[in-house]
C-alpha cells in the first residue's frame, strides 16, 4: 500500500488505521509536510516504512519515490490511496480481487458509480473538481481509444514490472493521467471498479488542488500527449496490429502448405510409425516457433518434475485461450489431442489434425475408444481440456467427466498442465493480443492408484478441478 500525503495530518492516522486492518505493508511518502505529519507517523506509527521529501515535489514525484522503493522491497504490485480520507479502506478488498483475476492490468477507482456516489458526495465535490474529472476523462479517451469513467481518482493498483515509463511521468497533480496515458500506450489493460467515496464538507476539506495552474498545467500535459499519440502511439498500436496479423498469416500460410504436402506425402505411400512421429514432431517445432514469434509475450515452460511423457498418460489443462492449443502442442510429439468438432471440420487445419490421428470429442466418449485404444498402443497420450470451453473470467469452471473416463477405461496416469497468462495475454472476449508472460507448468504425474480404486470420472473431474482453483491462487 501506498499513501502519499502532504499536510494531512488530521486525516492520515485514521487512514492508515484502515489500510493496516487488510494489510501491514503499508508505505507513506511524507511529500514536504509542514504540519505535524512527520510528528505523528514517528510517534503514531513508528513501524511504518516512511519516505521524507524534504520539501513538497509533487503528487507525481511522491509516487515515484513509492514506487522504487516498493520494488526495492520485492514488491510486484502498488495500490495507492489517497491521506485525505475520501477513499474507503474497506473497499481493498476489491483490489486485491481485481489483481488476482488481472495481474497485468492497472485498477482504477470509479468515485461516480451510481450505487456509490450519494447525493450528499455530489453537493460537497466542487465543480472545478467535477470539470476537471470530465476534463481528463475527454482527454483520456482521445489519447488512447479508451473510455474510462473516472481518471483523476487516487485510488488504483499497479503491476509495478509494467511500469517501465515512470522517468517520463511529470511530478505534480497530473502525474496520474499520464500514468494511464503511457500504460494504455504500452497495451497495458485498465480496469474500472466501483469505489466508495467521502467528501466532507467544504469548511472541513483539505485540497491542494489549485484551479488556475493546474488546468493550465493539465492543459499542456493534454496538448504534448495529443502530439505525442498521433506521432508515437497510433503508429505504435498500427504496428502491433500488423505484427499480430503478420504472425497470424504466417500461421495460417504455413498451415496451407503444410496440409497440401501433408495430403501429397500421406496418400503417396503407407505412412510408417517414424513417418507419423516425425510429423508430429514437426507440429511441435512449429507450436514452438508460433509463441516465440508472437510479439511483446515471453513464454516459459516449467517441469520440476521432469516430465518427458514416455509412458503414455491422460494429459489434462486449464483452459483460458486460443493460444493455449500452442502451448500444448508444444509440450511432446507424442500426443493425441481430443478436439471439438468445428476444428475437426475447419477446412484450414482438417487435413493436418486427421493425419496426426487427433480425435473429434463426440457426445459420447466411448465411440473414440477403439481407436484411442490404438494410439496408447502405441505409445501416445490422450489430451482434453476437462472445462471444454474457454474461460473469460480466468476462474476455472466445472470440469467434465470424460478425460477422468478414459484415464479409468485404459488405466492411464494424469499429467495436469497449469496454463497461466494465456488470458490474459488473449482473452476470450479480446480482439488482439496484449503483452505479458506466458506460464507453461507441467506438474507431478498422478497414478490412479493414489486414489481409492472406486473413485468415480466425477469424483476425480471435482479433485482435479479444485487442485486447478488452488494452483492458479497461489500463482
Amino acid at each position: 500500500m501506498v499513501i502519499p500525503t502532504y499536510n494531512n495530518a488530521t486525516t492520515l492516522a485514521s487512514v492508515v488505521r484502515g489500510v493496516a486492518q487488510h494489510t501491514p505493508n503499508i508505505i507513506v511518502v511524507n511529500d514536504g509536510s509542514t504540519d505535524d505529519t512527520a510528528q505523528l507517523l514517528a510517534t503514531h506509527f513508528p513501524e511504518l516504512c516512511v519516505v521524507t521529501h524534504t520539501c513538497n515535489r509533487g503528487k507525481g514525484a511522491a509516487l515515484l519515490s513509492a514506487f522504487k522503493q516498493a520494488q526495492n522491497m520485492g514488491y510486484t504490485h502498488a495500490i495507492t490511496i489517497d491521506a485525505d480520507g475520501q477513499h474507503a479502506p474497506a473497499d481493498l478488498p476489491l483490489f486485491f480481487k481485481a489483481i488476482h483475476q488481472a495481474p497485468n492490468a492497472i485498477v482504477v477507482g470509479n468515485r461516480f458509480d451510481a450505487d456509490k456516489f450519494s447525493e450528499t458526495n455530489n453537493r460537497n465535490m466542487n465543480g472545478q473538481s467535477k470539470f476537471a474529472n470530465k476534463f481528463s476523462n475527454f482527454w483520456f479517451a482521445l489519447q488512447t481509444g479508451r473510455c474510462l469513467p473516472d481518471t483523476q481518482t487516487g485510488f488504483r493498483a499497479y503491476p509495478l514490472r509494467l511500469l517501465r515509463w515512470l522517468p517520463l511521468v511529470t511530478n505534480r497533480y497530473e502525474s496520474e493521467l499520464a500514468l494511464l496515458v503511457f500504460a494504455a500506450w504500452h497495451n497495458v489493460r485498465t480496469i474500472s471498479i466501483p469505489i466508495n467515496v467521502h467528501y466532507p464538507p467544504r469548511e472541513e476539506r483539505v485540497s491542494h488542488f489549485r484551479p488556475g495552474v493546474d488546468f493550465a498545467r493539465i492543459s499542456v500535459l493534454n496538448t504534448f500527449l495529443t502530439f505525442f499519440a498521433i506521432v508515437y502511439a497510433l503508429p505504435r498500436k498500427l504496428l502491433r496490429v500488423v505484427c499480430t496479423a503478420g504472425v497470424l498469416l504466417l500461421m495460417f500460410v504455413l498451415m496451407f502448405f503444410l496440409q497440401i504436402g501433408m495430403l501429397i506425402y500421406f496418400l503417396s505411400h503407407r505412412v510408417s510409425e517414424t513417418e507419423r512421429l516425425r510429423f508430429h514432431a514437426l507440429i511441435q517445432r512449429i507450436a514452438r516457433t508460433l509463441l516465440r514469434l508472437l510479439p511483446g509475450i515471453k513464454t516459459r515452460f516449467d517441469n520440476p518434475a521432469g516430465e518427458d511423457f514416455a509412458q503414455p498418460s491422460i494429459i489434462i489443462s486449464n483452459h483460458q485461450s486460443h493460444l493455449d492449443l500452442l502451448c500444448i502442442l508444444a509440450l511432446t510429439p507424442r500426443m493425441v489431442i481430443l478436439t471439438k468438432r468445428w476444428v475437426w471440420y475447419n477446412p484450414l487445419y482438417a487435413v493436418a489434425i486427421r493425419f496426426a490421428e487427433y480425435l473429434p470429442v463426440t457426445r459420447n466418449i466411448e465411440d473414440n475408444e477403439q481407436r484411442i485404444a490404438h494410439l496408447v498402443k502405441r505409445g501416445y497420450s490422450v489430451m482434453l481440456f476437462p472445462e471444454g470451453t474457454r474461460s473469460a473470467s480466468l476462474k476455472v469452471q466445472r470440469f467434465h467427466q470424460g478425460a477422468f473416463y478414459l484415464a479409468k477405461r485404459f488405466q492411464l496416469d494424469i499429467v495436469p498442465v497449469l496454463l497461466y497468462g494465456t488470458g490474459h495475454v488473449l482473452n476470450k472476449r479480446a480482439r488482439t493480443l496484449s503483452s505479458g508472460n506466458i506460464v507453461v507448468s507441467i506438474m507431478r504425474r498422478t497414478a490412479l492408484s493414489a486414489f481409492d480404486k472406486d473413485i468415480t470420472p466425477r469424483e476425480l473431474a471435482r479433485h482435479f478441478r479444485k487442485m486447478y482453483a488452488e494452483e492458479l491462487e497461489s500463482f
